[in-house]
């Protein structure tokens, strides 16, 4: 016998019936340790991923924002010098027409979202509840 196989028959004889199971959750411990480092790296990289779509989608917003007060004070100057209004009346014009504006945007915006929004998947739910119903009716 040489030196390697007199060491495999020695570990061999030394190993007890519940080494197996300690080493098995042991390296379950370990693999569920490493997914859980890398669930956080990656929740930190999809965190900054996040931060800084939400920063530029406030950038957007705030940019049209500006876009849509410079395009109100632009039509107002234009107003004053097509009209030859004073300044105050061209502004209650404006906001005028802007109230109509936003009205109509509104009941378009309500009647838009008392529409369902999956009809047909409510359909097939509404379906499936009936049958539900039935069955346990008849189980009864």
């Amino acid at each position: 016998m040489n030196q390697y196989t007199s060491a495999l028959s020695t570990d061999a004889r030394a190993v007890k019936p519940g080494d197996s199971i300690r080493d098995l959750i042991a390296l379950s411990v370990g693999y569920l340790e490493l997914r859980l480092k890398l669930f956080g790296w990656e929740a930190r990289e999809a965190g900054v991923h996040f931060l800084l779509l939400a920063l530029l989608l406030v950038s957007i917003i705030i940019c049209f924002a500006g876009f849509g007060a410079m395009l109100i004070v632009f039509l107002l100057y234009l107003m004053m010098l097509v009209l030859h209004w004073a300044w105050g009346w061209s502004a209650l014009a404006l906001a005028g027409v802007l109230l109509v504006i936003s009205i109509v945007i509104g009941v378009v915006f309500r009647s838009r979202i008392a529409k369902p929004l999956f009809p047909i998947t409510l359909a097939e739910l509404q379906k499936d509840r009936q049958w539900l119903e039935h069955q346990t009716k008849s189980s009864r």
